[in-house]
């Protein structure tokens, strides 16, 4: 049974900071809140805050119904050929996975960015078992070459800079890699195209899952995510019963 940690001793994880870790996070967190804010001014204040307050509504009445709403999505899913899987903890889900991936004799994944993958630990699970496993969202591609885990939750990499990055691909891809970015998500996408095709299962979280039509909704600013959904022969969503939403509308 895995303890949860009451105490997170901060002061002690600072000391081991990478000491060019706090310019490169100040720098791009600098540019997100930058380009929220010009999101915000362009859909307007008000308008905004009413967004907000209709997905805080929309998540607590799907939350005091859940119970309904679930069953209708497995009942959605089911109809639409699809299966659905119910897990108790991470090692069921875990155990679930596995069992998916050995029944179909799958010895290469491509995975999705997935927070709740990354919380149950299963990329360490796949690759014990045997399965070579990749991450295909570009952060993630990254920190994985790195051997690190995710700084950020929408941008895990974004603790290294283009110097780091350039450095890491030379070491692990072999690759003369130059620290231009562009140049570097050209040299991610020429090794991640090989290993979607080559992959017979792909793996992704869900940003929504629709009760009313058993539909899986990915919002993704990057292509891989329908390469993992729709390249490999198998997809495995593993998502958090929290993303349920009543309808498409």
């Amino acid at each position: 049974m895995t303890t949860i940690p009451t105490h997170i001793d901060f002061r002690a994880n600072v000391q081991r900071v990478d000491p060019q870790m706090p310019a490169s996070v100040r720098q791009a967190t600098t540019k997100f809140l930058g380009t929220r804010a010009a999101v915000v001014d362009l859909v307007g204040l008000d308008r905004w805050q009413t967004l907000r307050q209709a997905g805080h509504d929309l998540r607590l009445h799907t939350i005091n119904y859940l119970d309904h709403y679930l069953t209708m999505l497995e009942e959605r899913v089911t109809q639409a050929g699809g299966h659905v899987h119910w897990a108790r903890d991470a090692a069921e889900a875990r155990r679930i996975v596995l069992d998916i991936a050995r029944e179909h004799h799958v010895t290469r994944a491509v995975k999705a960015k997935s927070m709740a993958t990354e919380e149950i630990g299963l990329n360490h699970a796949l690759i014990e078992a045997g399965i070579q496993t990749l991450e295909t969202d570009l952060g993630e591609f990254i920190i994985q070459l790195a051997g690190v885990g995710p700084s950020h939750i929408i941008v895990p990499a974004v603790h290294l800079t283009k110097e780091d990055i350039a450095a890491l691909f030379r070491e692990k891809l072999g690759v003369d890699a130059p620290s231009d970015p562009i140049q570097l998500a050209a040299i991610a996408r020429a090794k991640l195209r090989e290993e979607f095709l080559a992959a017979e299962m792909g793996i992704s979280g869900a940003n929504f899952l629709v009760a009313e039509t058993g539909t899986l909704v990915m919002v993704t600013n990057e292509g891989n995510g329908r390469m993992c959904t729709t390249l490999p022969p198998l997809h495995v969503a593993v998502v958090g019963i929290d993303k349920v939403v009543p309808d498409l509308e």
